[in-house]
């Protein structure tokens, strides 16, 4: 698995201009939103919900407002996919990746999207993804927040995908809200883009999409 992760990311490194654009967004919203539905899914009212799922649907949704960013790059075309098939980086006990693809995120529900996540996740510890599963990526999402020293970093992009997201550990941290100093949860963002493809302004304006939507999850439809 590593051999073969190496030889992709070599060709990535060597064929793309990238470019990564770090950010932090607070997100008090997403939290208390994540806590509230798995509230709820613990009264048997829906699914538990993983915050890389509630991530996953975001970003979703970010790339529906900006498709440039939800693209390939082929024998010089771009190929700018209407639906959002988003690759999400695994990391398996041995430590190596894997990266499933979890189709039409944009238009399927959280829980959708929750069950999905699950049904890749236990398979790959399982040894049981198949080539189809990890074939068709448009965008790619790693989070390694799950390492509490994770901040900002600069993902790879995985070809012939032109953009990946990643995200370090959420952390408490002093805000300014109201002209005061109050804790918050902060959470860092790394947009890496290939620059051949995706210019720095419709990237950064992809980011302050994004950015917002993760402050106020509220002003979107889940679906659940």
């Amino acid at each position: 698995m590593q051999r073969i992760a190496a030889a992709h990311l070599s060709k990535s490194h060597l064929e793309t201009a990238p470019i990564t654009l770090l950010g932090e967004v607070e997100v008090d919203a997403l939290v208390a939103l994540r806590e509230a539905l798995n509230a709820g899914a613990a009264r048997g009212a829906g699914p538990h919900v993983s915050m890389t799922a509630l991530l996953a649907k975001i970003v979703a949704q970010a790339l529906c407002a900006h498709p440039a960013l939800n693209c390939t790059f082929v024998d010089g075309e771009v190929r700018i996919s209407d639906a959002v098939h988003m690759g999400v980086a695994l990391s398996m006990p041995d430590d190596n990746l894997v990266v499933p693809v979890v189709r039409d995120v944009g238009r399927r529900t959280l829980a959708e999207v929750a069950d999905a996540l699950a049904d890749v996740g236990t398979r790959a510890k399982a040894g049981r993804l198949t080539l189809e599963d990890v074939r068709g990526a448009t965008f790619t999402l790693t989070n390694p927040g799950g390492v509490r020293s994770a901040q900002w970093s600069t993902p790879i992009i995985a070809l012939p995908q032109c953009a990946i997201l990643g995200v370090g550990a959420m952390k408490r941290k002093p805000v300014v809200r109201d002209g005061e100093v109050v804790p918050g949860w902060v959470l860092p963002t790394s947009l890496t883009v290939d620059h051949r493809v995706v210019n720095g302004v419709p990237a950064q304006r992809f980011v302050d999409t994004l950015h917002g939507l993760l402050a106020a999850p509220q002003t979107m439809n889940f679906g659940t």
